[in-house]
């Protein structure tokens, strides 16, 4: 079955053009095929033809972690220049300026697979712009970034040489039309027509009724006391972080890239050790409690969607979820991936198997990170109605988001993480969201 069809685009010097479509639409497959990368390393038959003139170019995917391949993150921003024949005193000059430029000067020493996703996402920019490309490939290069952050990203694009072409996939419609001055969208039935830069909001889309019930505070889903990290070296990433999620509740976790939101959540589900803090799941201690009640007492999605894949299948990672997985596979619009290997999937389409099972899978607490990550408008909506319900049925849930749109729309309360501490947002703050 097809997924594009009779695509026509000429792509010339120095166009910064954006590409936009629901998820599964086939938007990081056109830009995989103008990018050289399918159908040599990506699966599936290409009718026509595609030219590319380019002499160099830049890829930054959707999912940073997959194109990682050395131990360093100077060594990664090095590595395509090595490969390129540079000399090694003006590739250092090269590497030191691209990392000062995107401000991950700091990070030089580390493996990327050690940050936080926003900061992969960025060295891996730094990695595509270092090779100064004729065409920069950018999959969903924000979506790991706050707000803030994501502005900031697209900032560094304005500075390339005018006639560096880009081509932009993206769901954050108003910060790519900073950059880029035309518009694409896929169509349902896989063509590609002219679009606009018009991005609805999502609270008009999708109301401001809020059904979840009051959690009682007496019996809270979870609660964190005194929680701290440190890494090797001794450095504090937070300390004293005290959070309590009522049952009833949405809480959401927020703060700039790298501040150790996710790092909270992986100690909250135990894959990094919790330390001197103590973690409790509806009034009982993470430390006294047995394997299968302790995995029973929640569900984790993690940054990543590929992290929670355990079969071969879409229909048998559904499976191991019961029969009501596959119905919320049918309504997020997986039915007909049930024969593939989710690790095949789009980015969105895998990010939705994971919100199929959790949305089948009934837990007393949900712990996720960036729930929206590769998801279109659409599907958001759906997952905003999922998470009350799941509210409204007395169940806690803590999301980290960079999303602040569907913070407003979805969280009853907002905690911020900002230099090594955790600070509930104002009451007026926090009514705002409930009311906006």
């Amino acid at each position: 079955m097809p997924i594009l069809r009779d695509v026509n685009l000429t792509v010339r010097e120095g166009d910064r053009i954006l590409i936009r479509g629901p998820s599964g639409s086939g938007k990081s497959t056109l830009l995989q095929m103008m990018a050289g990368l399918a159908p040599e390393y990506v699966p599936g038959t290409v009718a026509g033809t595609v030219e590319c003139l380019y002499s160099a170019k830049g890829v930054v995917l959707q999912n940073p972690e997959a194109q990682i391949v050395t131990p360093t993150v100077e060594e990664e921003v090095a590595f395509a220049l090595e490969n390129d024949g540079l000399d090694v005193p003006h590739l250092r000059l090269r590497v030191d300026a691209i990392l000062e430029r995107l401000g991950i000067s700091r990070l030089a020493a580390r493996h990327p697979l050690t940050l936080s996703g926003g900061e992969c996402q960025r060295v891996s920019l730094a990695a595509a712009l270092a090779r100064e490309p004729d065409v920069l490939f950018l999959d969903e290069p924000t979506a790991y970034l706050d707000d803030e952050s994501s502005r900031s990203f697209f900032a560094a694009l304005a500075d390339l040489p005018a006639r560096t072409a880009v081509i932009v996939v993206e769901h954050r419609i108003k910060a790519a039309a900073a950059v880029c001055t035309q518009s694409w969208e896929i169509t349902a039935d896989g063509r590609l027509a002219p679009s606009d830069f018009r991005e609805p909001s999502l609270l008009e889309r999708i109301g401001t009724d809020r059904t979840a019930k009051p959690g009682d505070p007496t019996a809270p889903a979870l609660e964190i006391r005194g929680m701290s990290h440190r890494f090797d070296g001794g450095l504090s990433l937070f300390q004293g972080v005290d959070l309590t999620v009522r049952r009833g509740e949405i809480a959401a976790l927020v703060g700039p890239s790298g501040c150790g939101k996710t790092t909270l959540l992986a100690k909250i589900a135990r894959i990094l050790p919790t330390g001197s803090g103590t973690v409790r799941f509806g009034g009982r201690d993470l430390a006294a409690m047995r394997d299968h009640e302790f995995n029973a007492a929640f569900l984790y999605i993690p940054q990543n969607p590929e992290h929670m894949f355990v079969a071969s299948t879409v229909r048998e990672e559904l499976e191991l979820s019961g029969a009501r997985a596959l119905e919320e596979a049918e309504r997020f619009g997986l039915g007909e991936s049930a024969a593939s290997s989710p690790y095949r999937l789009s980015e969105g389409e895998k990010r939705r198997l994971n919100l199929a099972v959790a949305s089948a899978e009934r837990r007393p607490l949900y712990l996720l990170d960036e729930p929206t990550y590769g998801l279109d408008d659409s599907t958001r909506r759906t997952l905003v109605r999922d998470l009350r319900s799941l509210a409204a049925d007395g169940a806690g849930l803590l999301l980290v988001s960079h999303d602040e749109e569907f913070v407003r729309a979805v969280a009853d309360s907002v905690f911020r993480m900002k230099g090594g501490k955790l600070v509930r947002e104002e009451a007026a703050r926090a009514g705002s969201l409930k009311s906006a």
